[in-house]
């Protein structure tokens, strides 16, 4: 376990990782063939698939400007999800947005000598409050889409439940500096992968293939710091 943490680590940090990541997305946006036949949606998320991606590689490298560039993220990954018809998906970028806002300011104040933010640890009780909150965020997304009016298959509106929920619950404990969020985006992210899949938009499911290596990358990277602190 130990060995395959160390290589998933030294991926992580290598230089041209960031650079694979932006070819990757740039590739699967060049396969919806963009200058043949417009798309805003393929458009829209590449703009968010590019910002998303550096900025979930700072954030998992404990730096504070991944906050800033997942504002830009979160407004386009939004937009692409809700032009897809998936609000359960679309819905928490906005909320992502506005704790990106809250993440830069509190960050900035808990740095250690590196730039790094400092790392937390979750505890029983609050553990016990994210479960509570995952339940409700996930029947939120239920009555949001019903009042919407978007239509869902069962496997559509369900998936959504847990993106909604999951994808609430594990940004506020990012932004809050616990490193078990980054176990409930591995989640999340294979969620989306098949979501994207079923709904054929290929720039974001190659997008979140690689937010899945990222978070399992975040596991590695924030619990050697935790074990250090």
């Amino acid at each position: 376990m130990n060995k395959l943490s160390d290589i998933t680590i030294l991926i992580g940090r290598n230089k041209f990782y960031p650079f694979f990541c932006i070819l990757c997305v740039t590739l699967a946006f060049l396969h919806t063939d963009p200058f043949t036949k417009f798309n805003l949606r393929y458009t829209t998320s590449y703009i968010g698939a590019f910002c998303g991606l550096l900025c979930v590689i700072l954030l998992a490298k404990r730096k504070n400007m991944g906050n800033v560039l997942g504002m830009f993220a979160a407004v386009a990954e939004c937009c692409a999800n809700i032009l897809g018809g998936n609000i359960g998906a679309g819905l928490p970028p906005l909320y992502y947005f506005c704790s990106h806002i809250y993440g830069l300011f509190t960050w900035k104040q808990n740095l250690d000598n590196d730039k790094n933010v400092k790392v937390r640890s979750l505890n029983e009780t609050a553990f016990l409050y994210t479960l509570i909150f995952l339940i409700v965020t996930a029947f939120l997304n239920i009555y949001l889409t019903d009042k919407i009016g978007s239509f869902n298959t069962s496997y559509q509106l369900i998936t959504n439940c847990f993106i909604f929920g999951l994808g609430l619950v594990a940004q506020l404990l990012l932004m809050m500096r616990y490193s078990f969020n980054w176990y409930l985006w591995v989640i999340l992210n294979v969620l989306v992968i098949g979501l994207n899949i079923y709904t054929n938009n290929i720039i974001i499911a190659t997008q979140y293939l690689i937010y899945l290596f990222n978070a399992i990358y975040g596991i590695c990277e924030w619990k050697r710091s935790e074990q250090k602190n």
